[in-house]
C-alpha cells in the first residue's frame, strides 16, 4: 500500500508542477490554444452550478491522499486507519478547494462576461489618448465602481484625452469606442 501512496503523491506533485510551468511558459510566450467543438456532456452532478470534478480538485485529492498515507504509514499507523485518514483528508482538501476557490472564481468569471456585454452603449472617458489605430485607455463607472480598460477607436480616428466616448463593441477585452457626437 505504501507504493500506492507514493505514486499518488508524486503524480499529484508532478502534475501540479508541470501544469504551473507550462501555464507560466504559455503566458510568457502569449500562446493561446482554443478548442472548438460540440461536445454534449450533460450531468446532474453540479455544486452551485459548477461541475466539481475538475483536474485541480482531482489532483489535490490524490496529492493529499498520497502524502497523508505515506506519512501515516511511516509513523507506524495501521493500514485501515491510514487509508481512512488519507481518504478523508483528501476529500476535505479537495472539497475546500472547490468551494472556496474554484466556485467563486467561476462566478466572478461569469459575472464579468455578462457585464462586458452590458457595457456596449455605455459612456466612458478617455484617460490615455487614442491615436489612430493605436491603443489608449478609457475609464467608466458601473454601480459606483470605477474601471479602466484598453481601448481603440472603432473608426481608426484619434480621440484626445478627456473626451467622452461610447463603447461600441468589446472583443478580446479590447473596448472599441467612438467619440460622443463624432
Amino acid at each position: 500500500m505504501l507504493t500506492v501512496y507514493q505514486i499518488s503523491f508524486r503524480a499529484g506533485v508532478l502534475f501540479t508542477v508541470v501544469t504551473f510551468i507550462f501555464g507560466q511558459l504559455f503566458d510568457f510566450l502569449d500562446i493561446d490554444i482554443d478548442f472548438d467543438g460540440d461536445v454534449d456532456f450533460d450531468t446532474d452532478i453540479q455544486v452551485n452550478g459548477v461541475f466539481p470534478l475538475k483536474p485541480a480538485v482531482i489532483t489535490a485529492f490524490f496529492t493529499v491522499f498520497g502524502g497523508i498515507g505515506e506519512m501515516a504509514l511511516g509513523r507506524g499507523m495501521g493500514q485501515i486507519f491510514t487509508f481512512a485518514l488519507a481518504s478523508a483528508l483528501g476529500i476535505v482538501v479537495a472539497t475546500m478547494l472547490h468551494k472556496l476557490i474554484i466556485t467563486p472564481l467561476k462566478r466572478a468569471q461569469n459575472t464579468s462576461a455578462k457585464s462586458q456585454k452590458e457595457l456596449v452603449g455605455h459612456h466612458a472617458r478617455v484617460d490615455v489618448g487614442i491615436e489612430g489605430e493605436h491603443f489608449g485607455r478609457i475609464s467608466y463607472s458601473i454601480g459606483g465602481n470605477s474601471y479602466t480598460a484598453p481601448a481603440k477607436s472603432i473608426h481608426g480616428t484619434s480621440i484626445h484625452r478627456g473626451n467622452q466616448v461610447i463603447i461600441s463593441k468589446i472583443e478580446n477585452n479590447i473596448f472599441f469606442v467612438e467619440e460622443v457626437g463624432g
